[in-house]
């Protein structure tokens, strides 16, 4: 019904319900104007103001909603106003809640409510279900937290904000002619630094595939350009695929593999060098795929621990040192070997420092280990006996001449 309208109408426009009238019976074709014509004419509304419109449930008529600047009551307004033409009268709806007792704010409010549900034919029953319990108000974050978690963005930024435009190292210049050019690298030099460098920088592909062009000239530069006229939208990683492809083994990843299982420590070479070797190997290997970064840790140390010598120290002392620990990276691994070398070299250099002196001894006299002490007197200066032992057993040189 039209007070139900009004209920509803008021409550979703934010009008004071005492304050609002419903005009239904309303042509369509009725203009604003000629509705505050006709209320004007009242005088009993005061100053209105058309809120909305909507069309009547049943007929061709429309709603009115108009909101006044005096209170509306039943008393105080009539109960149609006349109109001139087909369409009138138009019938004046207010709320009945008006002739109901003010109790305050929470009693009118429970009067609203109340006639609201009579007029939808509900009871509060039908409606209880619908409330749950109030969620509690959301704490405000403390400013400290507010602070921490803006200087987190700002350095996120700062992280992904890419340096395409920042000064860099760049690439050892590449040709691919053999022999190599003085100021030239050798493929797997040149290609170790780029595979290192490509993942370092914080760049683009653009301006990676720009550095590598940068770094190669001759039949290297012929391939990259070949490669990016019959396919621009390559990568740089696919740069580094053609110039393996070109320039690298032609050892499938297996066959690196078994090389590299087949590397062994040579007599009389460090451990350090050995390892050298293996990790050149190693990463030959991941270059064709045969190995992923995870695993090359793991892939180093068996092969460490499997062929060095059996008799090197050093290599007895890294086989216990990462028996049972986690497998260490090549900087670590590296650093511990070369700590253990040159501890053993310094003890030997202490050792040969504190044999005995060798001498030779005339005639018959071979090599003689001496322990002497000497002790001098502070009165008179003079020299007291030397004690001599010799493993040949015999007595002092020098008597030995004199019989």
């Amino acid at each position: 019904n039209s007070i139900a309208v009004l209920l509803q109408w008021c409550n979703d426009k934010g009008i004071d319900i005492r304050k609002a009238v419903v005009l239904s019976g309303v042509s369509v074709d009725i203009t604003d104007e000629t509705v505050y014509k006709v209320l004007d004419g009242v005088g009993v509304f005061g100053h209105c103001k058309v809120r909305g419109r909507c069309l009547e449930p049943a007929g061709d008529n429309q709603l009115v909603l108009v909101e006044t600047t005096n209170d509306m009551t039943k008393a105080t307004i009539p109960e149609q106003l006349a109109f001139g033409g087909e369409s009138g009268p138009w019938v004046v709806n207010v709320s009945e809640t008006r002739e109901c007792p003010i109790l305050g704010e929470r009693g009118s409010f429970q009067a609203k409510f109340l006639s609201f549900l009579a007029s939808e034919g509900k009871t509060l029953a039908d409606v209880s279900g619908w409330f749950g319990p109030t969620p509690a108000p959301p704490v405000a974050p403390d400013l400290n937290t507010k602070l921490v978690d803006a200087i987190s963005s700002l350095v996120e930024k700062c992280q992904a904000t890419p340096m395409d435009g920042l000064g860099y190292r760049k690439l050892r210049l590449f040709s691919g002619v053999k022999p190599t050019p003085p100021g030239e690298e050798e493929y797997d030099a040149w290609a170790e630094q780029t595979t290192h460098m490509l993942d370092e920088w914080q760049c683009s592909d653009i301006v990676k595939k720009q550095r590598i062009a940068e770094s190669l000239k001759g039949p290297a530069a012929d391939i990259v350009r070949c490669l990016r006229v019959s396919n621009p939208s390559v990568t740089a990683d696919d740069y580094l695929k053609a110039l393996e492809a070109a320039f690298g083994t032609t050892d499938s990843a297996a066959d690196l593999m078994v090389r590299f299982r087949g590397t062994f420590q040579q007599e009389g070479e460090k451990l350090s060098a050995y390892l050298f070797r293996l990790d050149k190997l190693l990463h030959a290997v991941h270059r064709k795929g045969g190995a992923e970064v995870a695993d090359l840790d793991q892939i180093r140390i068996e092969q460490v621990a499997r062929g060095a010598l059996s008799h090197d120290l050093v290599a007895m002392r890294i086989r216990t040192m990462y028996k049972l620990k986690p497998p260490p990276s090549f900087t670590e691994l590296l650093r511990d070997v070369r700590e253990e070398e040159e501890m053993i070299l310094a003890r030997q250099s202490v050792g040969n420092a504190a044999l005995p002196a060798m001498v030779r001894c005339v005639g018959c006299w071979n090599h003689l280990r001496i322990s002497e002490s000497l002790r001098f007197s502070d009165s008179g200066g003079s020299e007291e006996k030397r004690n001599h032992t010799y493993v040949c057993g015999l007595q002092n040189p020098e008597q030995e001449n004199n019989s």
